[in-house]
């Protein structure tokens, strides 16, 4: 059965489309440089290039510390992108053991991790490890690893520096994240940030992975070509995944045994629609404030679609009853080719190396057509990094960070992205171009970052699915809430 998309939006899509176009990116045409007089101008050119090699060290100051402990509060699920105790001879690890010696030698300091529970059911013991250790004025770490989502809980305490004002971090250069460097600037204070000392934030990229067997199978056409002419729209997924769903195991009813054309394994996959179509919870004003915008006819219509495709349309898998994990049984359906599409993090695509039958990775579809780049965002799972308050050298902080990410970005994130990435998982070219496209639309949202500090105020399209709501009583019910409690999280930026 085709779906059709129009008739699910009556109504509000003209509005939806004007908006989203206004979404539109242009790229910049790059000029040729004028060319030389004659052939030996040429070579002293290039002689000229290969004597004069970009040093990216080279506006940071030479300093030695004499062996100093550079002291970081590393989350213990994630240690394994900042800090290896000795080569193994996996690249991803001694990428990352080359990236620390180099700093180590440079600056003569020993980086010394403290790693720590520091997940979701650790929220309240990591934020009281860190607030004990500020108000006791002791100093001990100089670099906090936290939790995405939870580490804008001590932001109202004055827990952490204004990062825009920490002498050596230089947040303008490309191995910082530019888009959340700028989203979560609020009165020109910003406490936290991620880039390329880590890399979980491409890890936790949301994507579409696709079946290629079952794509042939099907007769449904490339996906790939779609992506690449601008067609990858919406529309054009729901009429891929129509009429893909069987009743494999004929016992009448659609369960996890039985086949689908798109498989989803939690609230957050539908949420994702909002960023996949350049639509954002908050808007700010020409000073730069920022301020809600959870209820406007663009997020009621994408709020209905998710929940058209959550609940109604009977090609989709979704079991997610606010309880547990779905992703396990999600990640079953489509690696026993019983899922033409599977949504889900970049990290799958390392898990599922071992699947028989080849899959393909996406960005998420467009709008329509007339949006001219593919968004997605990355979980909250990430790691975010602080420097907390009583740091007791905030310029040897900051110096440190930022050989971090400098060397990350030139000897950890090639091997990541190329050789964990390209090179194993991907399993042809297409794929992994399509990793460049994804990475180059990775968005995000304030109002979704700081969700956890505000009610839920960015999880608002999150808990219609969640709760099998509407997005109207939902809003109704929360928009004092909502307000009042943005509004106080806010003031960590003002006081």
């Amino acid at each position: 059965m085709k779906h059709n998309l129009k008739a699910i939006t009556a109504g509000v899509l003209a509005l939806l489309v004007l908006a989203l176009a206004a979404c539109s990116e242009k790229a910049g045409e790059a000029k040729d440089p004028e060319t030389p007089a004659n052939s030996s101008d040429v070579a002293a050119e290039i002689v000229a290039e290969e004597e004069t090699e970009y040093d990216p060290f080279a506006e940071l100051p030479a300093e030695k510390y004499d062996g100093r402990s550079f002291r970081l509060l590393a989350r213990e699920a994630y240690l394994y992108e900042l800090w290896t105790e000795e080569m193994t001879g996996d690249v991803f690890n001694d990428a990352v053991f080359d990236r620390n010696s180099l700093v180590e030698a440079r600056y003569d300091v020993k980086i010394d991790p403290i790693p720590t529970a520091g997940e979701w059911g650790d929220r309240d013991r990591f934020l009281a490890t860190v607030r004990a250790s500020v108000q006791a004025n002791d100093g001990a770490y100089d670099l906090i690893d936290g939790y995405a989502a939870t580490i804008g809980n001590g932001f109202s305490s004055g827990l952490y520096l204004n990062l825009r004002e920490v002498p050596n971090l230089q947040l303008e250069k490309n191995w910082w994240s530019a888009l959340l460097r700028d989203e979560l600037t609020v009165n020109g204070r910003l406490f936290a940030i991620t880039g390329d000392i880590a890399v979980n934030m491409w890890e936790q990229m949301q994507v579409l992975f696709f079946n290629k067997k079952l794509a042939l199978d099907y007769d449904i056409g490339s996906p790939y070509d779609a992506v690449l002419d601008g067609s990858w729209t919406f529309e054009k997924y729901l009429s891929m995944i129509a009429g893909h769903s069987a009743d494999l195991d004929g016992d009448g009813k659609m369960t996890v045994n039985d086949s689908y054309g798109a498989v989803y394994y939690d609230a957050l996959t539908f949420d994702n629609l909002h960023n996949a179509f350049g639509v954002r919870y908050t808007k700010r004003d020409t000073d730069g404030s920022i301020e809600l915008d959870l209820y406007n006819d663009q997020i009621v219509t994408i709020s209905e679609l998710a929940s058209a495709l959550a609940f109604s349309n009977p090609d989709v898998w979704y079991e997610n009853k606010g309880v547990g994990d779905s992703r396990e049984p999600a990640r079953k359906i489509f690696s026993e080719s019983r899922g033409l599409f599977f949504a889900s993090v970049l990290e799958d695509a390392i898990i599922m190396r071992d699947m028989d039958a080849d899959f393909g990775i996406l960005p998420y579809p467009k709008w329509d057509e007339a949006q001219t780049a593919y968004y997605t965002t990355s979980r909250d799972g990430r790691s975010m990094f602080a420097i907390p308050i009583d740091v007791p050298d905030a310029a040897f902080s900051g110096l440190i960070t930022e050989a971090m990410c400098i060397e990350g970005s030139r000897t950890v994130i090639p091997v990541y992205y190329d050789k964990v990435l390209k090179g194993k998982t991907a399993r042809d070219e297409e794929s992994a171009s399509m990793l460049d496209t994804i990475r180059a639309g990775l968005v995000l949202d304030f109002a979704a970052e700081y969700a956890v500090q505000a009610e839920r105020c960015g999880f608002i399209i999150r808990d219609v699915i969640e709760q099998n709501t509407n997005i109207a009583s939902l809003y109704k019910s929360k928009e004092k809430v909502y307000m009042k409690s943005f509004e106080k999280f806010l003031a960590a930026y003002y006081d």
